[in-house]
């Protein structure tokens, strides 16, 4: 049953505003980092104050926001299920989350558009914004346990990963600021391993999102509530938690660390990935059912592509973990086009879906259809083509470089082995193939944004009319003259 409380609505339709806005953020970087790589054009963007060294962080930085505000734009959903009206505290904390986020997501914007950065991956923004940022996770995370903390460990599986995922993220958040202190950023090595070990935790937590996003999914679009409590959803979680603290060896091959350490971080990291495979196709495949009964849900195309992009990913995962092709590929565009197909082909299409069904979920049933079905399979099609488009020329091109580079005679220059064709035509590639994502991604934020201009109370089914005859009851006419007119069912 749906909470109708108007605060709960428009908490779920806030955050889904701030996701959209994130991903506008996002693919602008892209945009202008992809025609950044244009010899012809990069000039006129250095004039202008425009590089990498503050494209490249808007970007990443915004992505993960996406990301995150997705994930607590389907958990606010799933408050207005099980929760009551908002009580006053749940106001206030809510009130202060939004406040110190819009502050912090408006000072990174313009900082990184300034110039100003911290250098590190995922958090390239200054470090004062880091203050806002955890102070409204706090917010959340207090009043995601005051509505889910009593019989938390009986709830399904995605709750459990959503409320291990709002802890694991203050641990992981807090680590990654470690080079804040003198002794650690003294110590290149030491540096580098704390980075990459911070920065494979805050993967591990996004993702405790999205796969409880996608299961939450499942449930509610195919009334399936077994699947939540399943052996395969339960090993998700685990290998996901697992993998959370081992997945960083995969980008420290080159530092001195034991094989030991290799081996369990590519074990864990395949295993990850083999029950999501699964997860993804069973999660695909039952709400491509009741789409097909129902022909009104386009989630299911977002599903199937994320079912896909989830095995692709597994076997190029499978070959850049090999040490010596991780050694020729490692500082290539191949590692930058496997992590674009991750981000973008599993994570940013989940929540994608998730997002799309959140929003069609209030329209009558031929609206949905038309929308869903119509307008959105083509947008589809279109992401993933261009997406994958993208990615194969990023794999082609790291793939040639890194062979290239080991052919290079030592103590020579790299540059004059570098072949012509790659040379002339990489960034012009590059460039179209990230504008065409950018072409289908912004079609997808105008359907988005039609909806979300709407009356926020319209997130969420809306609930019946008490004054009106359920579906095939009969309108009772008065009796008399006098009695009260019967309002019609329109």
């Amino acid at each position: 049953m749906i909470n109708t409380d108007p605060t709960r609505r428009y908490a779920t339709l806030t955050f889904l505003r701030g996701a959209a806005l994130a991903l506008a953020i996002t693919l602008l970087g892209g945009l202008l980092g992809s025609l950044y790589s244009v010899p012809s054009l990069a000039p006129a963007m250095k004039a202008l104050g425009l590089d990498l060294r503050s494209l490249r962080p808007l970007h990443t930085v915004f992505a993960a926001s996406f990301i995150f505000l997705g994930g607590v734009a389907v958990v606010h959903r799933y408050f207005q299920e099980v929760a009551g009206p908002m009580t006053k505290g749940d106001r206030l904390r809510l009130k202060a989350q939004l406040v110190l986020w819009a502050v912090a997501g408006i000072g990174i914007f313009c900082t990184l558009l300034a110039g100003i950065t911290s250098g590190r991956e995922y958090l390239g923004f200054h470090p004062v914004f880091s203050v806002p940022i955890l102070l409204g996770w706090l917010c959340f995370v207090w009043t995601f346990f005051r509505i889910t903390g009593r019989d938390f460990w009986h709830r399904p599986i995605y709750v459990t990963m959503w409320g291990v995922g709002c802890v694991f993220f203050i641990y992981t958040f807090t680590e990654q600021h470690a080079w804040l202190l003198p002794e650690v950023f003294a110590d290149p090595l030491v540096d580098r391993r704390v980075q990459w070990k911070a920065c494979g935790t805050l993967v591990g937590t996004f993702n405790l999102f999205v796969y409880g996003s996608l299961i939450y999914a499942k449930e509610k679009i195919s009334g399936d509530e077994g699947y939540a409590q399943s052996r395969i959803a339960y090993s998700l979680f685990a290998v996901s938690m697992l993998n959370s603290f081992t997945n960083f060896a995969h980008h420290t091959y080159h530092l001195p660390q034991g094989h030991v350490i290799k081996w369990i971080a590519f074990v864990v990291s395949m295993l990850e990935i083999i029950i999501f495979c699964r997860v993804a196709f069973d999660v695909a495949r039952s709400v491509a059912q009741r789409a097909s009964r129902n022909k009104n849900c386009a989630t299911s195309a977002f599903f199937t592509a994320v079912s896909w992009w989830s095995m692709m990913m597994l076997f190029t995962s499978l070959l850049i973990s090999v040490p010596p092709l991780n050694a020729l590929l490692h500082g290539t565009y191949a590692i930058t086009g496997h992590a674009m197909g991750t981000m973008i082909g599993i994570d940013t299409l989940v929540l994608a879906g998730c997002i799309t069904w959140l929003l069609l979920e209030r329209l009558a049933d031929g609206a949905r259809g038309a929308l869903g079905y119509r307008s959105l399979r083509w947008i589809v099609v279109g992401i993933n083509v261009s997406v994958g488009g993208l990615v194969l020329w990023l794999h082609l091109v790291g793939v040639t470089d890194g062979v290239h580079r080991y052919l290079t005679p030592r103590g020579l220059p790299y540059a004059p082995y570098r072949p012509q064709w790659l040379a002339m035509s990489s960034g012009i590639v590059f460039a179209v193939t990230g504008t065409a994502v950018f072409f289908y991604f912004s079609a997808l934020l105008r359907v988005w944004t039609r909806l979300l201009i709407r009356d926020a109370s319209a997130v969420g089914p809306t609930p019946p009319d008490p004054r009106l005859p359920h579906r095939g009851e009969r309108v009772r006419v008065p009796e008399r003259s006098d009695e009260a007119s019967v309002r019609e069912p329109g």
